[in-house]
């Protein structure tokens, strides 16, 4: 049986049946550029890259950013952008619904303080270079605009967040992926600018969208105009601000930022130094152990179960079969079929 050198992913359970093969070459994205997949996998993108058919039908997202400067809190953050984006003749959006002085949308006409994001610059160019304070991370701007205004999303009020909402249906995406999508921050869309270029050769390899050079909407309010909203203008850079009645084109993005796959030892089980059953015996976790899955390795055969070799870390207060505790973090192999 050929040898796998992929990494599991972290959506990927072990069972008692051997383990489909991922999509992607790493367990998880981490870097720009990468391609995520339905299974959790990536796959970094590069000059030559190619995916099969099956890949492509699997890609979800592909990565712009990792990093803290759009976290709240200061934490490290994976953010990906959909393979799909309102952009283009007859497919953009307002942010708002604006007819007249007498006919408007509460949220067009609201200063919203808890989604205000302000740039330390704006301009042309400016999104390449921009620091940005206030709410950086966009994730729970619907919620903050819903609890705003009274008029929220229903009868098409608010198109631009309404699209973004209803992602997971325009994207065709079911399991893990099909929630979290949310309309970015100006500090995210830049974000998205700086790594136009990347971003964009990766989606044309996974046959999704390019993003256009053009404007997109963020969610951020303007701290010092009641009615405008920010945008990133992906031609040229430019940071911009205006009334939220204009059409603009409007793309998804959501966390990715996933924990590998931890499982328990069903029954006594053998930690190896390799992938075989001649290899050192390092010690014989007990039934209840806990394993954080490293690597997927050969597929095989044994006591009548079809899995896999994966190689693992023990986690905190694992023990032996004799009771004695296996010092957290030691690294081996063992075979998957008798985790879960």
């Amino acid at each position: 049986m050929k040898k796998m050198f992929l990494i599991l992913a972290a959506a990927v359970a072990l069972s008692s049946v051997a383990f489909a093969k991922p999509y992607g070459e790493k367990s998880r994205p981490d870097s720009e550029g990468d391609i995520v997949f339905a299974d959790g996998t990536a796959t970094a993108w590069h000059e030559g890259l190619t995916l099969t058919e099956e890949q492509k039908k699997a890609a979800v997202a592909v990565i712009f950013y990792a990093g803290t400067e759009c976290s709240n809190g200061g934490e490290r953050r994976i953010l990906g952008v959909g393979l799909k984006n309102a952009t283009g003749s007859g497919n953009t959006l307002k942010w708002a619904q604006y007819t007249s002085d007498t006919d408007t949308t509460e949220g067009y006409s609201t200063n919203i303080t808890a989604i205000q994001c302000t740039p330390s610059e704006s301009g042309s160019g400016k999104a390449a270079t921009a620091t940005f304070t206030g709410d950086l991370n966009g994730s729970d701007n619907w919620q903050a605009l819903c609890e705003a205004v009274s008029d929220e999303g229903t009868g098409g009020n608010y198109p631009a967040w309404e699209w973004v909402n209803a992602y997971a249906t325009t994207a065709s995406l079911t399991g893990d992926y099909a929630s979290g999508w949310y309309l970015p921050t100006v500090a995210e869309l830049s974000m998205l600018y700086r790594e136009k270029a990347t971003v964009n050769a990766a989606l044309k390899v996974a046959g999704g969208t390019e993003i256009a050079s053009t404007a997109y909407w963020s969610s951020s309010q303007n701290s010092s105009y009641t009615y405008g909203a920010w945008s990133v203008w992906f031609d040229d850079g430019y940071l911009d601000y205006d009334g939220r009645y204009p059409n603009g084109s409007v793309c998804a993005v959501r966390t990715f930022n996933g924990e590998e796959k931890t499982m328990t030892v069903r029954e006594n089980l053998k930690l190896r130094s390799g992938e075989y059953t001649s290899t050192q015996v390092l010690a014989v976790m007990s039934a209840g152990a806990k394993v954080r899955i490293l690597e997927l390795g050969w597929a095989e055969t044994i006591d009548g179960i079809p899995s896999n070799w994966v190689k693992v870390e023990v986690q905190q207060g694992a023990k032996d079969r004799d009771g004695k505790p296996i010092k957290k973090g030691t690294v081996g192999w063992c075979f998957g079929g008798y985790l879960e």
